[in-house]
């Protein structure tokens, strides 16, 4: 972190005001991609960029008095970029992508949020159990992000790459994705697998990133590029996680993504650029139904406190079993992924 940034982020740890009842404590340094475990208020998991220039998962508590690195040099994994870890609701498992051993291109298609050439893999919690449970083809226009549990454990979801990015065409900036689901079962020997996968977006040639389930289970939450015609317009929406009917688009306007559910399911936080005239992107919140949006935090509004000095992109957060605290990441470069993350302690 470069050190400007630094001594505003640690000046900020109890400086919000009170109209906004935020308490906010820097996690970690070179990481993005987080998310708090669902039964234990004392452990997070989260990626960080290592010495070899690859991400790796990291288990640790919300203080980092206890750090271990998950993935580094495991015998059972490719080794490359692994990355974007989520919860199975039992804390004993955690989803996660990893990039192919063996592709045609370079590592930097494979960064959290890129997706080429990556698949998805479950782990016990201990790490000494680790399954591939999706494997993605083998070329550029395939990838995969964002796998997630549902709340019961018996489904997942994720965003399928099926078209490359194109860099020339505003709707396909980002590539075309879809969202998949599909059963999660143990099979023989408690092996984990995956079966009745089905797109819940088929037809559909744009941007959509999923972030996974309502508390209920009934819906899944996501962004998508379907209405606006360009990916830097995208749109936060629900709809019925059974078979995807039933969308309902719950943002207007300017730039939205990553967005997560508060554990009571009356509340969603996401990321917008609404009102920032750098184009980062700050944290909001708003009722389930889209109602009473509100901001979060100004990191890009120069006459606030918040202010960090430059742009910044808030990203994808996870809420403590409590309620209380969300752990999430912020991105300082859009191009090298490159970020660090932050726990927010909600007021009342």
């Amino acid at each position: 972190m470069r050190p400007l940034l630094a001594t505003a982020l640690l000046a900020l740890l109890y400086c919000y005001p009170s109209a906004q009842n935020l308490g906010l404590t820097f996690f970690r340094d070179s990481a993005l991609d987080c998310a708090w475990s669902p039964v234990d208020e004392n452990l997070v998991a989260y990626s960080m960029k290592g010495k070899d220039g690859y991400y790796d998962i990291h288990l640790a508590s919300p203080d980092r008095k206890y750090d271990v690195n998950l993935t580094e040099n495991h015998p059972l994994l490719p080794n490359r970029h692994i990355c974007l870890p989520a919860w199975h609701p039992s804390g004993r498992w955690i989803i996660f992508v990893a990039e192919k051993k063996d592709h045609p291109r370079g590592s930097v298609n494979a960064l959290p949020g890129f997706g080429a050439y990556c698949d998805i893999w479950v782990m016990s919690v201990d790490g000494k159990k680790c399954y591939k449970i999706v494997d993605i083809p083998n070329d550029f226009d395939h990838g995969v992000i964002t796998p997630r549990f549902s709340p019961d454990g018996t489904k997942i979801v994720w965003t399928d790459r099926f078209k490359r990015p194109g860099f020339w065409n505003v709707q396909r900036h980002f590539g075309f994705w879809t969202i998949k689901i599909a059963d999660f079962s143990w099979g023989k020997d408690s092996i984990p697998f995956v079966s009745n996968s089905v797109d819940l977006l088929p037809g559909k040639k744009c941007f959509n990133e999923a972030y996974g389930f309502s508390p209920d289970g009934k819906k899944i939450i996501f962004c998508s590029s379907m209405n606006t015609g360009s990916a830097w317009k995208a749109q936060i929406f629900t709809m019925d996680a059974e078979d995807g009917s039933r969308i309902t688009q719950l943002t207007e306007g300017d730039y939205n993504e990553h967005a997560f559910y508060t554990p009571d399911g009356k509340s969603i936080i996401w990321m917008s650029n609404k009102d920032n005239k750098n184009k980062g992107t700050d944290w909001w919140i708003m009722n389930e139904d889209g109602s009473s949006k509100r901001r979060i935090t100004f990191f890009n509004y120069p006459s606030h406190s918040h202010y960090l000095g430059k742009a910044v992109w808030t990203g994808m957060g996870s809420f403590s079993p409590s309620g209380k605290k969300f752990i999430g990441g912020i991105q300082k470069s859009l191009i090298t992924q490159e970020g660090y993350i932050v726990i927010v302690e909600m007021g009342e």
